[in-house]
């Protein structure tokens, strides 16, 4: 903890956030390292649990900010491009929770990568509230198996 004190900027909490909002919104960012290189410098649970927080709120900042810009400003073009769209779309509007189990898993496992998921979400229109819940309980399954595990294999091996 001695560095947060050196840096007086915030520590780590304010400093995952912030980073969390960037990774998702530059995807070369890798948001994992990020909790996990913080998680390193916290000692208790509930700091863990407050950085898992921090990198989930974070994410879906920018991952709201990803997808408000696809519905609404990134052009289809023609062709071929929009009709595939055309057709994804129409597929996923004839079951919605199809879609909602992407975006959860997606969010969750990262495959396919999340960022493109809330792209497709945005174009395809999907309804912002269950696009969000479904997605920050994802990242929070994720981001808390990240946090925790680790910790966990650590004190068993102690």
């Amino acid at each position: 903890m001695e560095i947060w004190s050196q840096l007086n900027v915030g520590g780590p909490y304010l400093w995952c956030f912030a980073l969390s909002i960037v990774s998702a919104l530059v995807p070369w960012v890798n948001g994992e390292v990020i909790l996990l290189s913080l998680t390193a410098l916290v000692h208790s649970s509930s700091a863990r649990a407050m950085l898992v927080l921090c990198a989930t709120a974070g994410q879906m900042i920018g991952k709201c900010i990803l997808y408000w810009s696809a519905k609404g400003m990134i052009p289809l073009g023609s062709g071929r491009v929009k009709e595939t769209v055309a057709k994804w779309k129409g597929r996923f509007e004839k079951s919605p929770s199809k879609l909602l189990l992407l975006v959860f898993v997606s969010s969750a496992v990262g495959i396919p990568p999340f960022y493109v998921i809330t792209i497709l979400a945005g174009v395809f229109r999907i309804r912002f509230g269950p696009f969000f819940t479904v997605g920050a309980c994802g990242r929070l399954v994720r981001f808390g198996v990240l946090a925790f595990v680790p910790w966990m294999v650590i004190q068993w091996c102690r």
